[in-house]
């Protein structure tokens, strides 16, 4: 909602009501009907009685400035909150971005590997078996379908 809308509500909300007249008529087929200016001679102004809407009853001013103030801070506080969430989901699909691009370079460069080796403790390789390397590039695809969805 944008503040201009809310401005509005918010007038509307703490400012009287301001009723226009109520007429009351029957036409020729006894149907009775109500309207916002008379139709005709026979048209009676009906009084309503102006019923105070919860909260407003005796409200001084400055009540009603506090009340405005609150909803207005309500208002600020949403919107801080709807900015940090979007601020975060915006933080997210970076991350994600850059793991997917990551994981699809790993994937793709092990794929086109002739082997697949790991570094023993005495710094000789240790290539991967067929099996081995078949299970660790389900897992690079794993990570690739898990970060680029």
């Amino acid at each position: 909602m944008n503040v201009l809308l809310r401005a509005v509500v918010i007038s509307a909300i703490f400012s009287h009501s301001l009723y226009a007249g109520v007429y009351k008529w029957t036409d020729e087929h006894g149907r009775v009907h109500f309207s916002d200016r008379p139709v005709s001679e026979s048209s009676t102004e009906v009084k309503i009685k102006q019923t105070p809407s919860s909260g407003s009853t005796g409200d001084s001013p400055q009540q009603r400035q506090q009340k405005m103030r609150k909803m207005l801070d309500a208002f600020e506080e949403e919107r801080s909150e709807k900015k940090e969430a979007k601020q975060k989901a915006k933080q997210e699909r970076e991350k994600r971005k850059k793991k997917c691009i990551y994981a699809k370079d790993r994937y793709n460069s092990h794929n086109r590997a002739r082997g697949i080796y790991n570094y023993k403790k005495d710094g000789d390789r240790s290539y991967l078996s067929e099996a081995e390397r078949k299970s660790h590039m389900q897992r690079l695809k794993a990570d690739v379908d898990r970060w680029c969805k």
